[in-house]
């Protein structure tokens, strides 16, 4: 590249004499350099991004070495994983204008850590040593890091394919292990839990986690229960409007299934935070667990489909949310999966009818409250809505009241003459609860036989539609 510089001299003769310079400079190199971790599990998304000077309409060719790619091109970032194990190499070669460079760097692809069992624990006097609590087994290299109720405490072991001593341990509460592959985010909850417990000292129950309630439509939280004879029941409670403030919402009793449905929490409008503590049979009651929070799905229409907007699970570490959508009273089907770190997404759907969709949270190990049953996932709220586009201009004026209504709910429908139209409400999950056909003019429905909460009222034209909401006290 030439750049022309002029600077002026001293006058000569009554003249201006400029002198100029052309100053030559070399065309900055091109780079290929791009950013990924260094170890990921099988089937772990793994986020590529370019980092080098080229710009952005250069030309990317990417090769990802069998990987299937997920989302985003060119600069990226882009997410992909690899669904077999081993070494991987990811090559990208660019080229801008007269330029080019590759570059390729490796990827090792692991399984996740072997599953093995909680050992120990126990029951030790007030004063004494303590008891042991380890593992059944371990894997050479993989670290081995101890939690108390849920939090990591100072003592990681490094596996030797031996079982392992975590030593003698002193304070109360639930332990349990998490491994993790060195150098990478691969991690796995080993299994079971080693209970310590003091003779006369305090019981501790940790929450297994929040999930959402279909049939009730409330949140729904789900324990392990210790098994000790000294525990009278279980005390539950949840956030209050006041940040970190907890108020008891409910009793579970000793012998009662380690569930709790929460008939006053709305999670169609909000999320929550749940803790968990245990009164024992002198009516002592001891430390609230660490707090769970579920998950709270919004949706809202674009210009084209909807978005998905959601606040992170809180209570134990997972890796992926899955994305669930049912079109009008169709099957479910898994829509996408995200990583856990990702809480937005936008569906590009534009049929008309109703969608609904909601969010799943794999757990590593499975919830059990009863001998027979387990829960493995949590599930976010159920949300439903009809894209942008539907013609409304003959159903603009309807009015639907009382809202909320608790026995009959009344719809006017305008227009002169006598139109038909078909009337539909749904559940919030797409379930279809109520169906006529109706004229325009007054109609009443009696919906007292309805549960309570939000529902979704559709009524449709020959070439109209028109979606509202009311709500059943």
């Amino acid at each position: 590249m030439k750049t022309s510089l002029r600077f002026p001299t001293a006058l000569a003769c009554g003249l201006l004499i400029l002198l100029t310079f052309t100053q030559v400079s070399r065309a900055q190199n091109l780079t290929c350099t791009f950013s990924m971790m260094d170890i990921a599990c099988l089937g772990q998304h793994v986020k590529v991004t370019y980092t080098g000077n080229a710009p952005a309409d250069a030309i990317y060719t990417w090769d990802f070495d069998g990987a299937t790619i997920l989302e985003g091109s060119g600069q990226g970032p882009i997410w992909v994983k690899w669904l077999t194990t081993g070494e991987k190499h990811v090559t990208l070669t660019v080229h801008f204008q007269t330029q080019s460079c590759t570059n390729t760097k490796a990827i090792l692809v692991v399984e996740l850590p072997a599953l093995f069992h909680m050992t120990g624990g126990g029951s030790y006097p007030a004063g004494g040593i303590g008891v042991h609590v380890g593992l059944s087994g371990s894997q050479l290299g993989v670290l081995y890091k101890l939690r108390r109720n849920g939090v990591y405490v100072d003592n990681m072991k490094i596996g030797t394919g031996s079982p392992i001593d975590f030593g003698l341990q002193t304070e109360p509460g639930s332990y349990d292990c998490v491994a993790k592959i060195d150098g990478s985010d691969c991690q796995r909850e080993m299994d079971g839990v080693a209970i310590v417990s003091i003779t006369g000292g305090p019981l501790f129950q940790h929450i297994c986690m929040v999930t959402y309630d279909t049939a009730a439509q409330k949140n729904m939280i789900i324990w392990n229960k210790i098994d000790n004879p000294r525990v009278s029941h279980f005390n539950v409670y949840r956030e209050t409007h006041l940040n970190n403030h907890y108020e008891k919402i409910g009793e579970v009793l000793f012998s009662q299934f380690s569930t709790f449905v929460d008939m006053t929490s709305e999670p169609l409008v909000k999320t929550d935070k749940y803790k968990l503590s245990v009164t024992d049979t002198l009516g002592v009651e001891f430390e609230k667990s660490p707090h769970h929070k579920t998950v709270h799905l919004n949706i809202n229409p674009g210009i084209y489909g909807f978005n998905l907007i959601w606040n992170y699970y809180e209570g134990f570490e997972f890796l992926t949310y899955k994305i669930h959508r049912k079109l009008g009273t169709g099957p479910w089907m898994v829509l996408d999966s995200v990583a856990s770190n990702v809480n937005s997404y936008t569906d590009l759907y534009t049929t008309s009818g109703l969608v609904t969709y909601f969010l799943e949270v794999l757990r590593p190990e499975p919830c059990i409250p009863t001998k027979i049953s387990g829960y493995s996932s949590v599930i976010s709220n159920m949300a439903t809505a009809a894209p942008l586009g539907l013609e409304e201009d003959k159903l603009s004026g309807i009015v639907v009241y009382p809202n909320p209504v608790k026995e009959r709910l009344f719809i006017t429908i305008p227009g002169e003459g006598q139109a038909l139209y078909m009337l539909e409400i749904y559940r919030p999950d797409g379930r279809k609860v109520y169906e006529s056909q109706v004229t325009n003019g007054n109609t009443g429905i009696d919906v007292t036989g309805f549960l309570s909460g939000m529902y979704i009222l559709k009524v449709k034209g020959n070439t109209t539609s028109i979606v509202k909401k009311f709500f059943k006290n």
